[in-house]
């Protein structure tokens, strides 16, 4: 999803963290890369449904899509599982996902 602003837009992805069990983890920072028609990094730490929401403002018009790839993600006691990744919507591969412009 993304919100459209006079020359910019914003993207906003919605990361979920999870066990082994599919069970929510809550208190996870997700931490990634932005690409695409955007560039520097972005992190969101995980609410109790285990989701957190990473945004990207200012992105200009011209850039017609925005790619958001996970770095790693960190918490206190269980440890990031990259090969793990997948995404129940298959709108992404589970480690990157494009958001295309408003």
């Amino acid at each position: 999803a993304s919100m459209n602003n006079g020359s910019t837009w914003t993207a906003r992805v919605t990361a979920t963290a999870h066990d082994a069990g599919h069970a929510p983890v809550s208190g996870a920072t997700v931490s990634g890369a932005w690409g695409g028609g955007a560039s520097g990094t972005g992190s969101g730490t995980t609410e109790s449904d285990g989701t957190c929401v990473i945004e990207k403002s200012g992105i200009p018009k011209r850039a017609g899509s925005v790619t958001f790839s996970v770095t790693g993600i960190d918490h206190a006691t269980l440890s990031y599982a990259a090969t793990n990744n997948h995404d129940p919507d298959g709108d992404s591969d589970g480690t990157a996902i494009t958001v295309s412009k408003p």
